[in-house]
């Protein structure tokens, strides 16, 4: 077995291992008839400035097949780009969920280090690296090394510091031969010869035994040169082998995968000789596995401090030879081919564009489609000036391995034993009783995605087995489907019931909307709750959209409009007698912040339904539990408890998408340096607790809640925070002004490192205590702490606003200024701040820095002169502070004065 094969087998066993099981054979699953037969076929069009073009129309497209024109019945464009949000958390209590990582592109960066010479790391890191920060924080990314000796791998995943630790061991294995020999035969005559092409041979003996006489000698310098030839095409050639064997091995490792994925292979490219036919054959595969591949070819310019002995005398044609293969393998694959000289951005931004989305065209099928053979296609778009992606063969006889609809979409999904994550979902189940004593009434509640405004048709199956694993229901079909709330992106609510023999279940639940097939498999526990004198179904807790309506339940975590809904229900001949109370805590254990007696419903003689609201408005958000206290005029019979969430108000959130960074792109945006620590300035307790600062709260405390506050502050002083935090959640009213309570209750999650929950704490303080400057001060760098740079912003251009003269806001709207490419403002804004800061030595450093750097960008904050004018002041004031990197500020001066 030479070392290409063994290579393919292992990188095939560790691809296997990593993405696919065998699926168990079940003896029943949904069963859905398909409609209309077409050939699909997929492409991308892209205009001038690679530029997807979203608008066309079917009239717009001409398909050949096998050199016949064909008719476009359908053109679709599916998006790929999924909106960004904060990293996908663990499952909320009760759920589970396939958002390990959120529903993005799935984009695979392949290394192919035996096509990248030894010592191009800083080449590969570079351009690899570079990628990777371009994408959106929702994409998902693998990085795959080919090579020999198990190289470095990651699974999908958006740790992008994973992603770029990997790539950092990626150094290349490519070995040359220059330097090695006397001799220098090139990649092309090497190759050359190989083919037999005429006199070629001969001319490399001729030039490089030239001087030697005739005789051993010349006869031994014709041996040395023919056989190094013949290295030189064998490690060309053989190197080649790897990469073509292991793609086709990664390839089909992906076809499980049901979603579209892109290849992005970094390589010097790679010699096929007589392999092109293998190559185009890997364009089949990659559209089996529903796969574009794009290629980033690192050229010669990248490695100059890998210095040959020689420079090439034939570099041309060796380009040429190290190309044919990659741009073959990209032109079969719907991908591009992109030549990287000196820097890879454009290329970056390019592919990066292109990946947004693509067309499915529903191509009319003749009768020569189902011989299952690769045939021949081309396809144009009638539109001047647009380029398109598309595939060079297409197997037309359904023979692809992805489904060609949502039903089978669904269906493979649930076959497959992975969990697939296109489409986000949570889901979870609550036993309640049914109208057959015998068993127990299932509700199955799922939420899929998160961004959507209206409603939607989607295709959903389910299988639930027993724990002996046989399938004991089963059901498919289409459904529209709505949000929480129509017009308010939210997800999609599915919620469907099933009957069911007390006892342990798995559910596994698929759902295709559009392109985005998710799956997800739940444990389902199907038992009712014994609590004499009654039974009870599980406690099940929502935010209502219609408070009117709380005879059916509601279901969801996170509650985001203002109020809790619980529902229970209890069965028996007592429990029309059955006392009830919903208390809202911190904790299971904690006190009740708020509560309320819930009456009963009765249904029937033995079946009576527990439903209440509560308005949750004046608790600020965080993590709660609904409590349900259950009792009898007697006696209390069971205490049940279900977690939530308050979610951050929906004016602050939709705030914070009308001014994120995209909104303030502009064409003349300029990034100034910023350092993680000047954007992670840690919370000090000890500000809040000053004197001065804490009798201007104190004054605001209502006095039922004196006696708590105060206790609450004492316990911060103490540092018991846990303690602190029970205790000023007690102050919290929902009758009176709670703005201190809650101030100091997120002071004490600042302080215990918990900055979301403090961000949103001091959020809601705001509503009330607009008047506290400290409260913005705090609220900013807490944001800024948990990178919602946006927010940051738009809190600390309000407290600049509404205190012009207070400079505590200054440098860190500064900062951000900067990170958000507003550089002339960054300037501005800081040079309020040192107009009375000149102390501080980091910001004249930085002062100087930005000026410097505006004026490298060809932009002034006033004018040239007077940014000079005040640099050269900030740089006094540094030297006369005895800052560390003086000469280093000298120098920018000097650059600064000198334009």
């Amino acid at each position: 077995m030479n070392r290409a094969t063994r290579f393919m087998f292992s990188h095939a066993c560790l691809w296997t291992l990593a993405a696919i099981t065998l699926a168990a054979q079940q003896p029943q699953t949904p069963v859905f008839r398909s409609g209309v037969e077409v050939t699909s076929v997929d492409v991308g069009v892209v205009d001038g400035r690679g530029r997807p073009v979203t608008d066309l129309t079917p009239a717009d497209f001409a398909v050949q097949i096998d050199g016949e024109a064909r008719r476009v019945v359908s053109a679709d464009w599916i998006s790929l780009v999924t909106p960004a949000k904060s990293d996908a958390r663990p499952a909320p209590p009760g759920f589970t969920s396939n958002e390990h990582s959120t529903g993005g592109r799935l984009i695979l960066l392949v290394i192919d280090q035996p096509n990248i010479r030894f010592g191009g790391g800083v080449a590969i890191r570079s351009a690899a690296n570079g990628f990777i920060d371009h994408l959106q924080p929702t994409d998902r990314v693998a990085v795959v090394g080919l090579g020999p000796g198990g190289p470095p791998s990651t699974p999908f995943t958006n740790d992008r510091q994973r992603l770029q630790e990997t790539i950092a061991k990626m150094v290349g294995t490519k070995l040359t031969t220059t330097g090695a020999s006397r001799y220098t035969i090139t990649l092309s005559e090497a190759l050359a010869i190989k083919r037999g092409e005429p006199g070629m041979l001969q001319r490399i003996v001729t030039r490089e035994c030239e001087g030697e006489p005739p005789g051993p000698r010349l006869q031994l310098c014709e041996s040395v040169v023919e056989n190094e030839a013949e290295t030189v095409a064998l490690q060309g050639t053989s190197d080649a082998d790897m990469t073509i064997a292991s793609l086709r091995a990664l390839l089909e490792a992906l076809k499980p995968i049901d979603a579209p994925k892109t290849l992005v292979l970094v390589t010097e490219g790679f010699v096929v000789v007589d392999r092109l036919s293998d190559v185009q054959n890997l364009g089949l595969a990659a559209a089996s596995a529903r796969t574009s591949i794009y290629a980033l070819k690192l050229e010669e310019t990248l490695f100059s401090d890998i210095q040959n002995k020689s420079a090439s005398t034939t570099r041309f044609e060796d380009r040429r030879e190290s190309s044919v293969g990659v741009e073959t393998l990209t032109n079969a694959a719907r991908g591009s081919l992109f030549n990287i000289t000196v820097s890879a951005d454009n290329a970056f931004e390019r592919i990066e564009s292109e990946l947004s989305g693509y067309y499915i065209l529903g191509v009319e099928s003749a009768a020569a489609d189902k011989d299952g053979k690769p045939h021949p296609i081309r396809v144009s778009v009638k539109r001047p000036g647009l380029s398109i992606r598309s595939r060079r063969q297409v197997m037309t006889a359904g023979d692809l391995d992805h489904p060609r609809n949502t039903r089978e979409a669904v269906m493979s999904a649930l076959q497959s034993p992975m969990m697939v994550s296109a489409l986000p979902i949570q889901v979870a189940t609550f036993a309640l009783g049914g109208p057959d004593p015998a068993k127990v009434q299932l509700l199955v509640h799922a939420a899929l995605g998160s961004d959507y405004s209206a409603s939607k048709l989607v295709t959903f199956g389910y299988t639930i087995t027993d724990a002996q694993g046989r399938m004991v229901e089963s059901l498919g079909g289409d459904a529209r489907l709505l949000p929480v709330m129509n017009g308010v992106p939210s997800s999609l609510q599915y919620d469907v019931t099933s009957s069911l023999p007390p006892g342990e279940y798995t559910l596994k639940l698929a759902v295709a909307e559009g392109e985005r097939v998710g799956s997800v498999e739940h444990p389902v526990h199907a038992w009712l709750t014994d609590a004499p004198p009654v039974r009870l179904s599980e406690l099940m807790v929502g935010g209502p959209t219609d408070i009117r309506d709380l005879q059916r339940p509601t279901v969801g975590y996170t509650v985001a409009f203002g109020s809790v809904h619980g529902y229970l229900e209890a069965y028996g001949a007592d429990a029309p007698s059955l006392l009830a109370r919903y208390e809202i805590a911190a904790d299971p254990k904690s006190a009740s912040l708020l509560s309320e007696d819930v009456p009963n419903l009765q249904v029937t003689a033995d079946r009576v339904i527990f439903s209440k609201a509560i308005l949750v408005r004046q608790l600020p958000p965080g993590k709660y539990v609904l409590r349900a206290v259950l009792s009898t005029a007697a006696r209390p019979v069971r205490t049940l408890v279900r977690d939530f969430e308050i979610a951050a108000p929906p004016v602050l959130m939709t705030s914070a998408e009308a001014t994120g960074a995209s909104a303030v792109a502009a064409p003349t945006e300029i990034f100034l340096p910023v350092g993680r620590e000047q954007l992670s300035r840690a919370f000090r307790a000890d500000e809040a607790l000053q004197a001065e600062t804490l009798q201007a709260f104190r004054a605001r405390v209502p006095a039922p809640s004196t006696r708590a506050f105060d206790q609450g502050v004492a316990e911060m002083r103490t540092k018991e925070y846990a303690q602190a935090e029970r205790t000023l959640k007690t102050a919290i009213r929902a009758d009176a002004d709670s703005t201190a309570a809650l101030t100091y209750l997120a002071a004490v999650y600042a302080t215990t490192g918990h900055d979301v929950e403090a961000a949103s704490s001091w959020q809601t303080a705001l509503v009330d205590g607009g008047d506290f400057p400290q409260i913005y001060e705090w609220l900013g760098g807490t944001l800024m702490r948990a990178r919602n740079f946006a927010e940051a912003r738009s809190v600390l251009e309000e407290a600049t606003e509404k205190w012009p003269t207070d400079l505590r806001f200054t440098k860190p709207l500064a900062y951000l200024y900067a990170t958000f490419g507003q550089g002339r403002e960054a300037v501005r804004t800081l040079a309020r701040y040192l107009s009375s800061s000149q102390d501080d030595v980091d910001a004249l450093f930085l002062g100087v820095s930005w000026i410097y750097e505006l004026h490298q960008a060809g932009a002034a904050a006033q004018t040239r002169g007077e940014d000079a004018k005040l640099a050269r002041q900030y740089a006094t004031a540094y030297e006369k502070a005895k800052g560390p990197r003086a000469a280093l500020v000298r120098q920018w001066i000097e650059a600064i004065e000198k334009r």
